[in-house]
């Protein structure tokens, strides 16, 4: 190879790594948007909130969480994968949309696997399964054994097919070799009216919306979905620990942006999300919401995603689910 054709090779190369440089280091030059495909409320949408004021004082432009709820999350993130992969349009990745989804619709239009750069975990939150204050179920135990000795009488409030919750229920029976109905509701408020009310028997959710109710007197946690005890509720034993080892299921969410962003970009909004998830204020409200401080490389949250995903298709597996 000639003198002067290395020489240009070497040119371009510095050139091409002198704009990655330069592109890194002026992002962001304009306001970022958050896609979350939930509505306003939830956990992902409070921590979300949280986590784009603290974001934006970071990196000295607005952070907006924007909600387009629908189709299991699927919405969102349909929109994202098809946006520029420029570092200004995010989503706030949750478990239905980035593991379960897939494994439980024919055609979503998107790949989570393919379109998306993982950035950063935000939170992982258990979920508690509660019976009404007035149940005669005091224990996981007692709930099981009454289960068994009438196969199907016994109801599960969840929170949609296929979501966490729902799934959850699907392997405390196959697990524990019983039966009972399954209940899907529209939303928590009316799933938490119906078992207060006596009309379900118990209900897998999340941590931050059971402890309000076990806190008030109007609901008993019995268990937590995930293999280590939740925090917030100590002294409240986890299902895999009354028998089912293994059991974990939670609900967790993380930004992701679109394929193609510049490993730069990404870099710098996890080394950023980073800051901001050690901050104490942030702690203290993750630790309000149930979750713990877990920090992630791009890549280590890509093995997480990549597990959850295998985990959830196992259990389809296991439970003999068809996609939809």
């Amino acid at each position: 190879m000639s003198q002067w054709i290395r020489a240009a090779l070497l040119a371009g190369m510095l050139g091409i790594a002198a704009a990655s440089a330069a592109q890194a280091q002026v992002f962001p030059s304009r306001p970022i948007r958050i896609l979350l495909g939930y509505s306003t409320g939830g956990t992902a949408d409070n921590l979300g909130r949280v986590v784009a004021e603290r974001l934006a004082a970071r990196l000295g432009q607005g952070v907006l969480i924007e909600n387009r709820p629908g189709a299991s999350g699927n919405i969102a993130a349909l929109a994202v994968a098809g946006a520029a992969p420029d570092g200004y349009t995010l989503l706030f990745g949750n478990t239905a949309e980035m593991a379960i989804n897939k494994h439980i619709m024919k055609d979503m239009a998107f790949n989570p696997d393919a379109d998306f750069a993982p950035v950063a975990l935000i939170h992982n939150v258990p979920l508690g399964l509660i019976v009404a204050a007035k149940s005669p179920y005091r224990s996981l135990g007692e709930m099981l054994e009454a289960a068994r000795a009438a196969p199907g009488r016994l109801t599960l409030a969840n929170s949609g097919t296929g979501s966490p919750a729902h799934l959850a229920g699907e392997m405390l029976m196959a697990r524990a070799g019983i039966k009972m109905v399954q209940v899907p509701y529209k939303g928590a408020a009316p799933a938490m009216m119906d078992l207060i009310g006596g009309r379900v028997d118990g209900y897998f959710l999340g941590m931050p919306a059971v402890m309000p109710h076990v806190k008030g007197g109007t609901a008993r946690l019995i268990a937590v979905s995930t293999t280590r005890r939740a925090a917030i509720a100590g002294d409240v034993p986890s299902v895999a620990e009354q028998g089912m080892p293994g059991f974990d299921f939670s609900l967790w969410g993380g930004l992701f942006a679109p394929v193609a962003t510049p490993k730069d970009i990404v870099g710098r909004l996890n080394a950023e999300i980073r800051v901001v998830l050690t901050q104490p204020e942030m702690r203290a409200q993750l630790a309000r919401e149930g979750s713990e401080v877990i920090e992630t490389t791009p890549e280590t949250f890509a093995r997480f995603v990549q597990a959850e995903s295998r985990k959830y298709q196992d259990l389809l597996r296991e439970i003999g689910y068809r996609p939809e």
